[in-house]
């Protein structure tokens, strides 16, 4: 129903005594198809979570009413309503966390990401451990469910540039699921660690002894459980040459790809996005936000080869650069994933995507005031799930 997570790569499907370990992203194939927005308007989510709050709707009802129209306040671009919604969405059902352990998480975790992207990471952070102490207030220490929790804090000490702190709790994580029989989220937590140490290695021969290591320990897994992320880190071996190698040729790399198969989409290659000397931006993977007035929602396809084609843009901010827009479509069109698994005579899969621009702000002591903490990233958020194909 929500829009969730989206890093860099997608771990298998998990099995049954495992949660799902959100590391791909929405798995809708939409091959052959238009991409059409669904799912209930604004003014209507707007009216059910009133009513829910004014008859005094159950804790789980209210959780649930007020995620759906935070997700439609952000897609129409209404970040600091989202945001107020999640708020007192907190402030109602924090307190159920023992009776309600996932769903008080989720809202949590979602109030935290919102947070986050609008230039609070500190607050981000700090709600993103709020999410997992509701999970320990309503499970069992042993559920695999907190454990993956933690490796979403570790992605936020990542991105807030405590690497040292995120790779520890990587390690702690893929030890824990292996003494307990989750390979799932050992693999999961194997390659965001392998993930780390590489990128790290293509800027500083210092990492290379360590990211080796950790390539090998992967590739040398043997439960089938494990195969997408062994995968995911050959695809990393391609993403990282065309990174480092200014002069690499992109379809020569992508050849080398040419007999891995997904079923779902695995970014490999995104050209850099500058804006300046002064507001260098990366391409950044995360969950839902956007930017105040500069944010744009592209329909493309992704072609059985991995190419982006037909590329459009189904809606934008009303007041967004239009030089910003192009260099956005440009940036999308020279995109190269893994190629696909699809039936025969398939024309690819269809996506929507929203690239948004972020900047963290710091609060000024004493006052009530931000300030600019940082250079501005390129995000962008998956609204496949929120469309359906149609002939």
């Amino acid at each position: 129903m929500f829009i969730l997570p989206l890093i860099l790569l997608q771990a298998a499907e998990p099995a049954s005594k495992v949660p799902p370990v959100q590391v791909y992203g929405v798995e809708d194939e939409l091959a052959d198809s238009m991409v059409t927005v669904t799912g209930r308007s604004l003014r209507s989510t707007a009216a059910s979570l009133e009513q829910c709050i004014a008859r005094h709707c159950p804790p789980k009802e209210d959780i649930a009413s007020s995620m759906e129209h935070a997700e439609n306040q952000l897609i129409a671009g209404q970040i600091e309503g989202a945001r107020k919604t999640l708020i007192k969405a907190r402030s109602r059902n924090k307190r159920y966390a023992e009776n309600l352990p996932r769903e008080v998480s989720g809202l949590l975790q979602f109030d935290a990401d919102v947070a986050s992207l609008l230039g609070m990471p500190d607050y981000g952070r700090i709600a993103t451990f709020d999410s997992i102490d509701a999970l320990k207030a309503g499970l069992p220490a042993n559920d695999p469910s907190i454990s993956a929790k933690r490796l979403e804090v570790a992605d936020v000490f990542l991105r807030q540039g405590k690497y040292l702190t995120a790779v520890r709790m990587y390690d702690s994580v893929a030890k824990r699921a292996e003494e307990s029989g989750w390979p799932e989220l050992q693999g999961a937590a194997m390659f965001r660690s392998l993930r780390f140490y590489a990128m790290a290695a293509s800027v500083d021969r210092a990492y290379r002894n360590e990211s080796r290591s950790r390539y090998a320990a992967l590739r040398e897994t043997t439960d089938p459980a494990i195969k997408p992320m062994r995968d995911a880190a050959l695809v990393l071996t391609a993403k990282l040459e065309l990174l480092s190698r200014k002069d690499a040729d992109v379809n020569a790399v992508m050849k080398g790809l040419a007999d891995v198969k997904v079923a779902s989409p695995i970014l490999v290659y995104a050209p850099p996005f500058d804006l300046g000397k002064a507001s260098s931006m990366s391409m950044v993977y995360v969950t839902p936000s956007i930017s105040a007035d500069q944010w744009v929602d592209f329909n493309y396809r992704i072609t059985p080869e991995g190419a982006v084609d037909d590329v459009e843009i189904a809606a934008q901010a009303p007041h967004v650069k239009s030089w910003l827009v192009t260099k956005m479509q440009d940036s999308l069109v020279r995109r190269r994933y893994v190629p696909l698994d699809l039936p025969t005579g398939s024309s690819g899969m269809w996506r929507r995507e929203r690239m948004m621009i972020v900047a963290d702000t710091a609060p000024v002591t004493n006052t009530h005031l931000n300030i600019k903490a940082g250079p501005p990233s390129l995000m962008t958020m998956d609204l496949t799930s929120k469309v359906k194909a149609t002939p």
